[in-house]
């Protein structure tokens, strides 16, 4: 009885060292060397991105968006469409679950009908959630924008953005 007794509480050990390497070996759902593609929708503009993860938490990439710019008061100030491009380089903090937050820097370069072209370098932080495997949603807020044209910084909430990325 006493070997039936031991034999079951090596078995049980066993079962639980088995179960907690195959815990702690579980496969993150960040992706590593794969090309994402991507929409992004914020305030005023929408657009797509093109990305590409270096490492589980440093991917780079760019996006292409189109706008809308209202006019102002103003003689010659119509507003009107813009186009913007923006490479990024995004770094992922450690996850919460399937949550990983991120910050991002960008430069976005933007080319308005009517109005004057300008450049700007902004940081977004967000987080990005994988429903699964080979999708991520994710959303943010942009904190702090500099006009590279204008030497104006701002900081702040100043637009808020959703996306959903496809890992290839």
């Amino acid at each position: 009885m006493k070997k039936v007794i031991i034999g079951f509480v090596v078995a049980i050990f066993l079962a639980a060292t088995v179960g907690a390497s195959a815990q702690n070996e579980k496969k993150s759902p960040l992706p590593k060397d794969k090309i994402g593609l991507g929409v992004k929708v914020n305030d005023i503009n929408m657009g797509v991105s093109f990305g590409y993860a270096l490492q589980e938490n440093f991917h780079i990439g760019a996006g292409l968006g189109l706008g809308y710019v209202s006019g102002t008061d103003a003689p010659g100030d119509d507003g009107g469409t813009t186009l913007l491009v923006n490479p990024f380089f995004r770094y992922i903090f450690s996850n919460e679950a399937n949550l990983f937050p991120y910050a991002e820097f960008n430069f976005a370069f933007t080319e308005t009908v009517f109005t004057s072209s300008s450049s700007t370098a902004n940081v977004e932080l967000g987080g990005m959630w994988f429903p699964f495997p080979t999708v991520s949603v994710r959303g943010g807020v942009n904190v702090i924008n500099f006009n590279i044209d204008n030497s104006r910084i701002g900081f702040g909430i100043n637009q808020s953005f959703i996306g959903i990325d496809w890992w290839m």
